[in-house]
């Protein structure tokens, strides 16, 4: 689920304005940095279906963590893991469940995991017809059952309000680049990534999302392609935003479905 919409409103009030929280649990990043002084914590859990394979089953979990450290940047930490079928798991990279394995399928599960390091450096802000722009950048680990490999990504992020109002439309895009640090056989040393997302405020605490993702995988396998839609709602008291999306890949290569729940708090910030 996946779509920061960022908005202003005349309200006074902080409470009373749109929900602004990052998207990030999902599959699209704002381009929003956190102001310095506040951070913004986000747990995910998901359960993902394979098309194929003996093993179907995934269960994954998620946290990241972004700090403001100046205007416009912050830093950010996440470690995800994942039990089952790893071969369809995009957060963990492309390391296969079983490298010993010819037909590239195992016949148990895998247990396996990602850790990141990196940055996010707002560019602009949304200005007229100009939409904000940012650039993530991350370092990231992934171990599981085959040997450890490293990745660096380069996002560039962009989010456009196309609705004004109590009510708006907004739009988030990012596109990126993948290096794979010494790659193996049949590894690919690059690959891109394209996430689009579209959302639609239906009240001043929910908005309805549809996202679509797509990440080039390693030579031989078809692009991880996935089409998702859902609803986040802010929870004022706890200063929280809790995000439920379901999701259906495109091909083979990518989950059948794909559920998964959020919650973001954001801390330090101003009532």
């Amino acid at each position: 689920m996946t779509l920061l919409i960022s908005l202003a409103s005349q309200s006074s009030s902080a409470q009373d304005e749109p929900i602004t929280l990052a998207d990030d649990p999902f599959e699209v990043t704002d381009p929003n940095a956190t102001p310095p002084g506040e951070a913004n914590l986000s747990v995910v859990g998901s359960y993902e279906r394979a098309a194929r394979g003996r093993v179907r089953s995934t269960i994954g979990a998620e946290t990241e963590l972004s700090v403001g450290v100046a205007p416009n940047l912050d830093f950010r930490i996440g470690q995800a893991g994942a039990y089952g079928n790893l071969d369809i798991r995009r957060r963990l990279g492309t390391v296969s469940t079983d490298q010993d394995d010819p037909s590239g399928e195992s016949d148990r599960a895998a247990l396996g995991g990602t850790s990141r390091v990196g940055a996010l450096y707002q560019l602009s802000e949304e200005r007229g017809s100009l939409p904000a722009v940012g650039l993530l950048g991350r370092v990231r680990s992934l171990y599981g059952p085959g040997r450890v490999a490293y990745d660096t990504e380069a996002i560039a992020l962009f989010g456009k309000t196309l609705k004004g109002g109590d009510l708006p439309l907004g739009a988030s895009l990012n596109v990126g680049w993948v290096g794979r640090l010494d790659p193996q056989p049949g590894e690919r040393p690059h690959r891109y990534l394209l996430n689009v997302s579209i959302g639609q405020a239906i009240s001043r605490d929910t908005v309805l999302v549809a996202t679509y993702a797509r990440e080039q995988q390693d030579r031989g396998d078809q692009d991880f392609s996935l089409v998702q839609a859902g609803v986040r709602h802010r929870l004022r008291s706890q200063k929280a935003i809790v995000g439920l999306a379901a999701g259906f890949g495109l091909n083979t290569d990518t989950p059948q479905f794909q559920i998964a729940l959020a919650v973001q708090w954001e801390l330090g910030a101003s009532p």
